[in-house]
């Protein structure tokens, strides 16, 4: 039987690509014996690059060329007895698809609906966005001091949850890859740090100051800037201006640690105390594949 019939699934859901794979097994169901599945691809066409509803045609044809995936149709006329159950799959989106916000207060004595409300408040005033149409998700961090906060576009969320379902699929989490990739960090030299994330149209930072969260900010990339280390490290010195939320605290002081993309550190050692790339998945691949490894 193919791996693909009923394993769970997981979804990168780029810019311009959509990639499908197979999740990881848990270590209680080992398939060592199996070999690797191939991944779908599905591109994105230019003329419906940064819509929605290109992303959801494109979702909706890359779950018809999974293979294991039933169209609707097929599902609704099988028989009781032959359908298969809906597959699980997580999904992980770039995060040119959402929003983020680090926000400072003192949040200890908060319910989560306060919490949501003021993060909700901050992206309808800075965005100047319609409240009613967007799914805010939060984590306050240890302490109670600092908040991260996301929010997407609510029609998008549903959207993909529909395509899902007619596909046989059970989106059982659905992510920005911001959140994701935080996960993975761990800044254990000194406590104060600049996290620069790269992706082909977004360059993404995370103010680190005495190890906790300090402040989010982020730039959009033009053609040709996510390939131009010197470029980068101009920017991240701007982002580094703008996010620096402790007086004194000066670039010459701070370590930047660079994800996404394979860049040059170089450039960044120039204007920062140092420049580190830590381990992370192959860079080669696409950005779409790699929102589908973290999906795994």
């Amino acid at each position: 039987m193919s791996r693909w019939l009923n394993s769970p699934v997981a979804i990168g859901i780029g810019t311009r690509e959509i990639v499908v794979g197979v999740r990881a097994p848990g270590l209680w169901r080992p398939r060592k014996h199996l070999p690797p599945a191939e991944p779908t691809s599905i591109t994105i066409p230019d003329d419906q690059y940064g819509t929605e509803s290109g992303l959801l045609d494109a979702l909706r044809a890359s779950l018809i060329a999974t293979p294991g995936v039933e169209a609707a149709d097929a599902v609704e006329s099988a028989p009781r007895e032959a359908k298969s159950p809906a597959r699980n799959a997580h999904v992980v989106l770039d995060d040119f698809w959402g929003n983020h916000a680090i926000l400072r207060g003192d949040f200890r004595t908060l319910r989560a609906r306060e919490v949501e409300e003021i993060a909700l408040a901050h992206f309808t005033d800075t965005y100047g966005i319609d409240g009613e149409s967007l799914l805010v998700r939060f984590c306050v961090q240890q302490g109670g001091r600092a908040l991260f906060a996301s929010a997407m576009s609510r029609a998008l969320h549903d959207g993909i949850h529909e395509v899902g379902v007619a596909g046989n699929v059970r989106i059982s989490r659905l992510k920005l890859g911001l959140p994701e990739m935080l996960n993975c960090v761990d800044v254990v030299a000194g406590g104060d740090a600049l996290l620069i994330f790269v992706a082909e149209e977004l360059m993404q930072a995370v103010m680190i100051e005495r190890r906790g969260w300090a402040a989010y900010d982020a730039q959009r990339l033009f053609p040709g800037d996510a390939g131009n280390a010197s470029r980068l490290a101009e920017l991240a010195e701007q982002l580094f201006e703008r996010s620096a939320t402790r007086a004194g605290f000066k670039r010459e002081d701070c370590t930047i640690y660079l994800f996404g993309n394979d860049t040059d550190p170089a450039p960044f050692e120039a204007r920062f105390a140092a420049a580190i790339r830590p381990a992370q998945p192959a860079s080669d691949s696409s950005p779409a594949r790699r929102l589908m490894e973290h999906a795994q």
